[in-house]
């Protein structure tokens, strides 16, 4: 059995303002509650109220910045049967190769998510993942860092799910010689 492994693609210049914006906005967010407490403000129970709020609110920006982190795509393998998005911490995508019907090339997508964009799970920090729905091209899934490299994959009764491999010329090469070893490529092929 074949494997190669890609790499997925640095965060794009996009991405890492969201994300550096995001955690700047929790760190400001907690300098109340410290001003507070080096006042002593705070420990007569003045403020309490509003240190919590704050405090609240940045421990819901570290939650769901932590969430993103560990669901970012760190790599891409392409076996005899399968592909398999490797991430930071739950367990890896993995989408059988007689699912994927085709794959290209998504240079056309390079302006997500400034354009179009409905709706998604995470438009920017630390990458780009979950359900898209955009203006011009429809439903897609998501599990990509940088919007310069992306990779579309066609999948049977499935939305589009797009990639961002370090190598996208590369990847599409390897995956279409994958795709078209499948037992499946050379019956169709014969017919």
């Amino acid at each position: 059995m074949s494997q190669t492994t890609f790499d997925a693609a640095p965060l794009d210049s996009y991405a890492e303002q969201i994300t550096s914006g995001i955690a700047m906005l929790g760190g400001v967010l907690t300098l109340p509650a410290l001003f507070l407490y080096l006042s002593g403000m705070l420990l007569n129970g003045v403020a309490v109220t509003g240190a919590v709020i704050t405090l609240a609110v940045a421990l819901a920006l570290f939650i769901w910045l932590l969430l993103n982190y560990l669901v970012q795509p760190t790599a891409y393998l392409i076996d005899d049967t399968q592909l398999v998005i490797k991430r930071r911490w739950p367990r890896a995508m993995r989408v059988p190769l007689e699912q994927v019907s085709g794959v290209s090339l998504a240079l056309g997508l390079a302006d997500v998510p400034r354009f179009g964009l409905r709706r998604s799970f995470n438009a920017g920090v630390f990458g780009y993942q979950g359900p898209f729905q955009l203006e011009r091209y429809g439903a897609v899934f998501f599990a990509a860092t940088n919007r310069e490299r992306l990779v579309a994959l066609a999948r049977r009764d499935r939305t589009p799910l797009i990639v961002s491999p370090a190598r996208p010329r590369d990847f599409v090469a390897d995956l279409r010689d994958a795709l078209s070893k499948r037992p499946e490529a050379d019956e169709s092929a014969e017919a």
